[in-house]
């Protein structure tokens, strides 16, 4: 897989607009029209199968070394979430600040990060990082392996000049989610992969009709090679786009393809 560290770099973002990159799992990279990186639970490395025994499904589609963020935000503290392969390598760069519950900065700050440049964040709090303000949302990840549980992990709504992004971290279910319509969401990154505490398929599907986004993408559901698949795991996208399609959802349920981008202009998103 080629790397897309030099379109990042010479990407242009129009005003009233945001590119957005995936890089897998539920790894993006946003950048604004004032030239902002922001990176969210890039998972850069293979450390998990170390750990865990799982290698990656694909070639990362940008090395920790070649990635330039302004902002990296970890959704929580899990390996390929906050991944200890390559945040360490990432926060080499003098310019960058990691943003993280505090259960994950702590795991960042035993990897010897610069405690300066790191900062807490929880749900209930807002934050402005240059010209895009974060809110800091609930997520109920609930894993189900004993010492990995994540009482502080967060999703994130990301305002680029009143075009409202939803990054939902990893989550299951949960009723303070769908209370999210209220925020005005525009465009939702989901997980659909439906174990280890994520929504499934269908549940985001049903989250995205609630929410009444106009672009739904669904995320978290090729970063492991494994030829023996949990069968409670809703995998395939097409589901979560079939799903959305039954319950006659207003916007688009549109899937990438590991380190496509995707333009999101405001004029197109905002009523």
């Amino acid at each position: 897989m080629a790397s897309i560290h030099q379109t990042i770099t010479e990407t242009q973002v129009p005003p009233g607009s945001v590119m957005a990159w995936w890089l897998g799992g539920t790894g993006f990279v946003f950048k604004t029209p004032a030239g902002t990186v922001i990176y969210i639970d890039p998972y850069l490395s293979n450390i998990v199968a170390q750990i865990f025994g799982i290698e990656r499904g694909f070639p990362t589609p940008i090395t920790a070394e070649e990635a330039r963020p302004d902002l990296v935000i970890a959704t929580h503290w899990h390996e390929d979430h906050l991944d200890p392969g390559a945040i360490p390598v990432i926060m080499q760069n003098s310019n960058v600040e990691l943003w993280c519950p505090p259960s994950a900065r702590s795991h960042a700050l035993s990897w010897g990060v610069d405690r300066d440049r790191t900062q807490n964040i929880q749900a209930g709090e807002t934050h402005v990082f240059k010209d895009v303000k974060i809110q800091i949302v609930p997520a109920r990840h609930i894993a189900g392996i004993p010492g990995w549980e994540v009482p502080d992990a967060i999703g994130l709504i990301l305002d680029f000049d009143g075009l409202r992004v939803y990054h939902t971290g990893d989550t299951e279910y949960d009723l303070r989610l769908r209370a999210l319509k209220h925020e005005n969401i525009h465009v939702a990154m989901l997980v659909i992969n439906g174990v280890t505490g994520n929504m499934d398929a269908h549940e985001a599907a049903l989250l995205a009709w609630q929410l009444g986004v106009k672009v739904a993408i669904p995320m978290h559901h090729i970063l492991w090679k494994d030829s023996n698949p949990n069968p409670d795991a809703t995998l395939d996208p097409t589901l979560f786009e079939s799903t959305y399609r039954k319950l006659e959802g207003s916007g688009t349920a549109r899937s990438l393809a590991v380190g496509e981008g995707i333009h999101l202009v405001a004029q197109e998103l905002i009523l």
